[in-house]
């Protein structure tokens, strides 16, 4: 009878709507920072909370802007190099300190004056994009059935961007009193980086939209491959040869995808495939980056190494699941 016949149920409706945000809110701090191993695990969530507010909220912000106004992703993409400069030159000043735990990260390939580093200049900026912004926004959309609609209301918005900025300065104090050793950025360097993030953020608030084209497009498995040997082997060394592959790599990278994306054949398949070739990269980068602690035995690396993978697999595996589920909502 009509009457036995339930309707979702409220835990449901409330998955459908929160579900997504809350993947985007974990899994920005977790392929940010935390999906390269090296961790202890009994510090694993705690870390991952107290990182939400700052990658999460970042990332929440940045998706609920370009989706509220009808922007696409050259719009996220570009917000999330500002993110990426204000992070790492302005919130927590790496980009600029050469005493930031044990690594100097005004070397190699130093610029004076600025005192910047150059490899580490595209190391963060490219990690921001891609591992703190783009990808965790692709795999939580793979988890909406609202892909491309604002998830939140404004008064949501609001309190996102004040959450997120409450955290900005808690990650301030504590890397200057932590990991930096005390410093600060010089004013021209704190200027240079703000100037940066004006101009990043008016390029992509003005960015043109650009028809779609009946073009030919890879198929979805090759777009993972691109993902992940791209994200991979970008970057193979800290010298100054390692910088101009990285930036024929990047360049390429951009100008094909982008290429691709403007075709009328390209699907949303084609961009969880993209994101996740590049998620998957956490499964092999564990066992190829030194510990965040080198007092860290190698049993406790291992498992701590060993948790990012099964972390990372278990995310892929889920995604594509979810995708299957939902084929039509995309």
């Amino acid at each position: 009878m009509p009457g036995d016949i339930a309707g979702p149920s409220v835990a449901g409706v409330r998955w459908t709507r929160w579900g997504p945000v809350l993947v985007l809110v974990l899994l920005a701090p977790w392929s940010a920072e935390m999906a390269w191993g090296g961790f202890p695990v009994t510090l694993i969530v705690p870390i991952l909370l107290f990182l939400a507010p700052l990658y999460g909220g970042a990332a929440l912000l940045i998706r609920e802007l370009a989706r509220r106004t009808g922007r696409g992703w050259p719009t996220i993409l570009l917000l999330a190099a500002a993110f990426g400069v204000l992070q790492a030159g302005v919130v927590d000043q790496s980009l600029f300190n050469p005493a930031y735990g044990r690594y100097d990260f005004q070397h190699p390939v130093h610029v004076p004056g600025i005192d910047v580093s150059l490899y580490y200049l595209v190391a963060f900026l490219a990690g921001h994009v891609v591992a703190s912004i783009a990808v965790p926004i692709v795999v939580a959309e793979a988890w909406s059935q609202r892909p491309t609609e604002p998830w939140l209301s404004r008064r949501a918005l609001g309190v996102v961007a004040v959450v997120y900025a409450l955290a900005s300065v808690v990650n301030h104090v504590g890397v200057k009193e932590d990991e930096g050793d005390g410093f600060q950025a010089a004013p021209l360097q704190t200027a240079v980086a703000l100037g940066a993030v004006l101009v990043l953020a008016l390029v992509a608030w003005w960015w043109p939209a650009r028809p779609a084209r009946p073009s030919r497009v890879p198929p979805p498995w090759a777009l993972a491959v691109v993902g992940f040997v791209a994200y991979l082997l970008y970057l193979p060394g800290e010298g100054a040869g390692a910088l101009v592959v990285a930036a024929v790599a990047i360049a390429l990278v951009v100008l094909l995808v982008g290429s691709w994306s403007r075709s009328t054949r390209w699907t949303s398949r084609h961009t969880t495939t993209l994101a996740i070739g590049a998620f998957l990269v956490g499964a092999v980068a564990p066992f190829l980056n030194e510990p965040y602690d080198v007092e860290v035995s190698a049993g406790s690396e291992l498992l701590s190494d060993l948790v990012a993978a099964a972390v990372c697999l278990a995310v892929v595996g889920a995604t594509l699941a979810r995708r299957a589920a939902y084929p039509l909502a995309r």
